[in-house]
């Protein structure tokens, strides 16, 4: 009976101190992971060593205007796994906000975090969700939020994505997620589908000897009767957005050397614009909720209303005199191809209206329906690109 006793004893004993172990493991891994068979160490975008517990069921995006990258990958899991991001997204880009809540009924559901540009996200709230994985890009390092901070000092496995560079940085984060989500084949796939894209347009960009035509290119968010944004280079004197866009296409913005700063967007001056005379107008469009004269671009646009918009921008003072407007060359084409995953639409479409006639095969909107159809989660629909005399 002693010997009974005494093995009971010890089984009891046992048993405790396994379940003491795991749930001091379960704590201290959501701060500290130890790599292991359950988790992934990477190198983020940011130069950053992250360890990620696997698998990833439970993502924040900090930035929901970053969502197309995350969607490709995920397709038709995007839904069940995202399950908080900020609000950039339904005021930024409301038709795809709609496009996606539409196909993703889940995402009504999706905690809305504020703003992280405008450091109105609480860590506490990020918290609350109990992540395993939250997505950053690196543009908000020059924030120096407080909130990020107090994440970063939490525990919370943080994986930064880059975009300052149109061309290469989506496919680079493509890849990275792909790692980290267990979707490398997929993510091998559109980035391989992309740069074909993108050959099309820089292959045969090296080999044009005509002279460097003039660009200006401005954001449409506050319609004809105000200038918007412009895009020259950030504070590090790097041209980012729609500013690496045109340093990489074989044209000369008018503004490069006259906009710097936080983003690399300001605006310009009436007066500089009439004298820098540029050959070729485009104006950025989307669907910006705090911009209700912005010019409306995207999966709910209607061709129509987009292009008598982009006349009354030809109507501004002194534009009848700029050689833009007199040979009809101004067009309108969605702001995110600046940033992200469809910038190879940018690519084409900035090239065909460059130079029409090297590129007059080129046909940017059907490659963009091609690139729903194949990767995206949600259907082709809508205006993206747009020219003042277009039929």
């Amino acid at each position: 009976m002693v010997r009974k006793t005494i093995v009971l004893v010890l089984l009891v004993a046992c048993v405790a101190g396994v379940s003491v172990w795991r749930l001091g493991s379960s704590s201290s891994s959501r701060s500290n992971p130890a790599p292991s068979a359950r988790t992934v160490r990477v190198t983020d975008l940011a130069g950053r060593d992250v360890t990620i517990r696997k698998p990833v069921e439970r993502i924040v995006l900090m930035r929901s205007l970053n969502i197309y990258e995350l969607a490709a990958v995920l397709g038709d899991e995007l839904g069940g796994k995202l399950i908080g991001w900020d609000s950039s997204l339904k005021t930024g880009d409301l038709d795809a906000h709609r496009k996606f809540v539409e196909r993703f009924p889940q995402l009504k559901d999706a905690t809305i975090l504020g703003d992280v540009l405008r450091d109105t996200v609480s860590a506490e709230a990020v918290l609350a969700l109990n992540p395993d994985l939250v997505i950053m890009s690196t543009s908000m390092l020059e924030r120096k939020s407080r909130s990020l901070e107090q994440l970063e000092q939490a525990g919370v496995p943080l994986l930064y994505l880059d975009f300052s560079d149109p061309f290469k940085g989506p496919q680079r984060s493509l890849l990275l997620l792909g790692q980290v989500l267990d979707k490398e084949t997929q993510a091998q796939a559109i980035v391989h589908w992309i740069d074909r894209e993108l050959d099309k347009v820089f292959s045969r960009l090296e080999k044009i000897e005509s002279k460097v035509p003039t660009l200006y290119l401005e954001a449409g968010t506050q319609g004809a009767g105000r200038y918007g944004n412009t895009f020259g280079r950030d504070g590090q004197g790097k041209a980012v957005n729609w500013g690496s866009v045109m340093d990489q296409v074989r044209c000369r913005n008018v503004a490069a050397d006259a906009v710097s700063g936080l983003y690399g967007m300001a605006v310009i001056r009436p007066e500089f614009l009439l004298k820098a005379d540029p050959q070729v107008i485009v104006v950025t469009g989307a669907h910006w909720t705090a911009f209700p004269d912005s010019l409306h671009l995207g999966y709910d646009a209607e061709a129509a209303k987009a292009r008598g918009l982009l006349r009354e921008f030809a109507t501004r003072p002194g534009w009848a005199d700029l050689q833009a407007v007199k040979n009809r060359r101004v067009y309108g084409i969605h702001t995110r191809f600046g940033s992200h995953v469809t910038s190879f639409a940018a690519a084409q479409q900035l090239a065909k209206w460059l130079y029409p006639t090297d590129f007059q095969d080129l046909e940017p909107e059907a490659a963009l329906r091609r690139f729903h159809d194949k990767f995206m989660p949600i259907g082709f629909s809508g205006t993206w690109m747009v020219g003042i005399d277009d039929d």
